[in-house]
């Protein structure tokens, strides 16, 4: 009986998991944590021109 409930396991396990991963991709975008600005959080005008955009 066990070894006939374990591929189901694995399915059910992988389906929570990649339910759950789409629903911090989603949280995260209603949240804009992809907008942010990194360049322009490290460097500053006094930084090397190499840096500049």
């Amino acid at each position: 009986m066990g070894e006939v409930l374990i591929p189901y396991i694995w399915a059910a396990t992988g389906l929570v998991m990649l339910v759950g991963i789409v629903l911090a991709i989603f949280w995260a975008y209603q949240h804009n944590q992809f907008d942010e600005d990194i360049k322009g959080q490290i460097f500053t005008e006094g930084d090397d021109d190499r840096y500049d955009a």
